[in-house]
């Protein structure tokens, strides 16, 4: 399908950035990796008169760790954050869940920050970072903000990004010492597709190797916005990690998931595929085994 005309703006800092956005004279719509946005062009759901590109500023692609945390670009795309040496080493449930993410093509243009402010309730990382009590910096005219991921997504493809605001970086504290981790992604008709249900985990076991210190679990494409289960979390934390109780938090994650109905899936599918994988990934971090579980 033919392209709607528009103006393409290609500012050179953030500063000129924001001064695009903040114009009157028609509607302005930011542009990063496009993997999103070209789609919903062509197809005539979105008719911007300006799209404002964030492809040349400075610094917006870097990925940096320091003092314990890892600080990520918007424009750092899925694949750069899959091999980065130090998210590898030090965040493997984000390089996971990065690695997931549609195509190969797809991870080499999509960028997390375009992930993130796309607000799809079936992201694959928003999962992982919710699980990392990851934040993401805000900028606009008023200056900048600070906002955790799990108070960003605000609803249905809907973000805390007020108008005139852009996404610039993610950060991310050091996980648990010990922790283990994973992310699996269940795709009922290709690998590449977009989950019907992403559960990302993060587990510490006590020194004992019996009982769960300490859990996170998160979901995709179980409610309108990725969450966390807190409810799930509550059931295992302290407990210790037998069948029974893996199966409870299990149970007590399906209770917690909203989901919506679609032609992938009816909501009571969703649902018990959520208590499955849940069940499935925390058995086998119980094991000591980070490695993906691949569907």
């Amino acid at each position: 399908m033919r392209l709607a005309p528009f103006e393409l703006a290609e500012p050179a800092s953030l500063g000129e950035a924001l001064a695009v956005l903040a114009r009157h004279d028609g509607e302005s719509r930011l542009i990063a990796g496009g993997t999103a946005l070209v789609p919903m062009l062509r197809l005539g759901l979105a008719r911007p008169d300006r799209l404002v590109s964030l492809h040349r500023i400075p610094g917006i692609t870097e990925i940096q760790s320091n003092g314990g945390g890892l600080g990520i670009g918007a424009m750092a795309t899925h694949a750069a954050v899959r091999r980065d040496p130090s998210v590898r080493a030090g965040w493997p449930l984000l390089a996971e869940a990065a690695g997931r993410v549609a195509s190969p093509a797809i991870r080499a243009s999509g960028t997390l920050g375009g992930n993130l402010c796309y607000a799809e309730s079936a992201s694959d990382v928003a999962p992982a970072l919710l699980c990392l009590d990851a934040e993401v910096t805000v900028e606009g005219a008023g200056g900048a903000r600070t906002v955790a991921v799990g108070d960003f997504f605000r609803g249905f493809y809907e973000t805390a990004l007020e108008p005139g605001e852009i996404l610039t970086r993610v950060r991310v504290p050091a996980a648990p010492p010990g922790a283990r981790s994973g992310y699996v992604k269940f795709c009922p008709r290709s690998a590449e597709d977009r989950a019907l249900v992403g559960i990302a985990a993060l587990l510490v076991v006590a020194g004992d190797g019996r009982r769960c210190e300490d859990v996170r679990l998160a979901l995709g494409g179980a409610a309108p916005t990725p969450l966390r289960a807190r409810g799930a979390e509550t059931v295992l934390r302290g407990e210790a990690l037998t069948d029974a109780a893996i199966g409870a938090a299990g149970d007590a994650a399906a209770a917690e998931a909203d989901p919506l109905s679609d032609l992938m899936g009816s909501a009571d599918y969703r649902r018990d595929m959520v208590r499955v994988w849940v069940r499935r990934l925390l058995l086998t971090l119980r094991e000591g085994d980070s490695a993906p579980l691949q569907r």
